[in-house]
């Protein structure tokens, strides 16, 4: 009987050390809720930036890769112009093309090219097609 009182002590001393012990458990806030995201306006200039640091990527990762600026840049290069050309000015031939971009930017986007420009050429093209 003695042992049997021995174990009921030890339990109920294990049960009041474990009651102490957990309500020293700090407890921990819920987190607030997430607010909504904000209304349709935000997210095309989201979608802007995001399209700014994908052509940043893009350029910056052909600076020294000319098959890549070739294949990613400069195409895409001349679809922004021709775009831009037939939107303003209609059909028109490659001569009348020639004319309305400048001698650099129109070699820039049909004859392939020797080597990357600089940011400042590239900028000053890119420039050019904005204008047009």
């Amino acid at each position: 009987m003695t042992a049997l009182l021995w174990h009921l002590g030890i339990l109920t001393a294990a049960a009041a050390l474990a009651v102490v012990i957990v309500r020293r458990i700090p407890v921990i806030p819920p987190k607030p809720p997430v607010p909504p995201r904000a209304a349709a306006a935000a997210e095309p200039a989201d979608r802007a930036f995001a399209q700014a640091r994908w052509w940043e990527h893009r350029l910056a990762s052909t600076r020294d890769d000319l098959p890549r600026f070739r294949s990613l840049v400069q195409r895409r290069l001349a679809e922004l112009a021709v775009e831009r050309l037939r939107r303003r000015h209609g059909a028109i031939g490659p001569g009348r093309a020639a004319e309305i971009l400048g001698g650099e930017l129109y070699e820039l986007i049909t004859v392939p090219v020797a080597a990357v420009p600089t940011r400042a050429e590239l900028a000053r093209l890119i420039a050019r097609i904005e204008e047009i």
